[in-house]
């Protein structure tokens, strides 16, 4: 787990665990073994802490914020190796290349959930585990994990009573995505004519025609029809104004497209010049140049800043830490583990709890 994680609401960071690590570990184990047994979760890990993140426009504005939900450190997440937003990229830009080679035309609509994570049912969601195979006992403990949870609001220095949440599956949790997961597996199937991919809360319509606008219009229609009745029945909102529609094919094939336009919850589709998948900018082509000039942008406006802040940069910082001696250097990090591999901090507790 990356030091950089941010703490939960017990304010405990990720490195005072990893330094602590040689005399915690038979109590976190021993905290998470109990758990398993006897089907409980524990309700100290189950207090998230809420932080609002600006998006852009005036932070007093509440719809301008994104809040991040913070959890205790035991209870952080990560990407399962091998299965990372780069995998689904390629997986999908892929298909289209491919269909672009045969001289079709790819129709993408990039579905927009609101609030996907906080709507999940805890009974659809129970009753999802149960059909897939989860056994009794682990229901009962994901039921545990599930309910009585709280959070509060923070902004600086300022606490919010504790509310409870009695819906969505614990952002920022290991178990949070795989739930998640779990909750929309079947969305797939309740297409018909086009393909689909998830990532997540991502989730695109692919529909692979050759120059044939009609028929792909009659089969995307159809399928969010059956998307959107799905969405209702398991309880989520589809927000269409954040939905996209995006064509592509190469210039030529682009060139003789006939106008395309599709509906969604009474909000019209028109096919966009460019889109935001999964942090890649997408134009109809593939050019990628959008996504080009865009981090090249962000990359000039870094290295700006850091060159108007470089005339407070020590050019002596770097030959004066290698020439550190040893001891020198165990003053200065009291984390520093001795012979044992135990640090100070890790020393300290165990002189406490003995």
């Amino acid at each position: 787990m990356p030091d950089n994680k941010a703490p939960g609401i017990d304010k405990v960071p990720t490195r005072v665990v990893k330094d602590c690590l040689p005399v915690v570990a038979p109590w976190i184990t021993s905290i998470i073994n109990k758990s398993l047994v006897n089907n409980i979760f524990p309700s100290a890990w189950k207090i998230a802490e809420v932080i609002p993140i600006l998006k852009e426009g005036d932070h007093e504005q509440a719809n301008n914020n994104r809040p991040i939900s913070l959890l205790p450190v035991l209870s952080k997440s990560g990407n399962k190796t091998w299965h990372s937003t780069e995998t689904s990229l390629i997986h999908s830009t892929d298909s289209i290349l491919k269909a672009i080679d045969q001289k079709k035309v790819t129709a993408v609509i990039l579905l927009d959930m609101s609030k996907a994570f906080y709507s999940i049912n805890h009974n659809i969601l129970l009753a999802k585990l149960e059909d897939v195979g989860v056994s009794p006992s682990c229901l009962t403990w994901l039921r545990s994990y599930l309910s009585e949870r709280y959070q509060a609001v923070r902004i600086n220095s300022t606490l919010t009573e504790k509310l409870p949440v009695v819906s969505g599956v614990p952002q920022g949790s290991i178990l949070g995505p795989l739930l998640f997961s779990i909750y929309v597996n079947d969305l797939p199937s309740a297409t018909k004519t086009c393909s689909s991919e998830s990532y997540v809360d991502d989730t695109k319509l692919l529909s692979f025609h050759i120059n044939d606008s009609n028929a792909a219009l009659v089969d995307l229609n159809e399928d969010l029809i059956r998307i959107r009745n799905w969405c209702f029945d398991n309880l989520l909102l589809l927000n269409p104004g954040k939905t996209k529609l995006m064509v592509y094919g190469s210039r030529q094939m682009l060139a003789r497209l006939p106008e395309f336009r599709l509906s969604l919850l009474g909000k019209e589709l028109t096919p966009a010049a460019t889109v935001k998948d999964l942090g890649v900018t997408f134009d109809p082509i593939l050019s990628f140049d959008n996504h080009i000039l865009s981090t090249v942008s962000s990359c000039k406006s870094s290295l700006c800043q850091i060159n108007r802040a470089k005339h407070a940069f020590n050019k002596n910082l770097g030959p004066e830490f290698r020439s550190t001696s040893s001891d020198e250097y165990k003053k200065v990090r009291p984390h520093h583990p001795d012979s044992k591999g135990n640090t100070v901090a890790s020393r300290e507790i165990a002189s406490l709890l003995s």
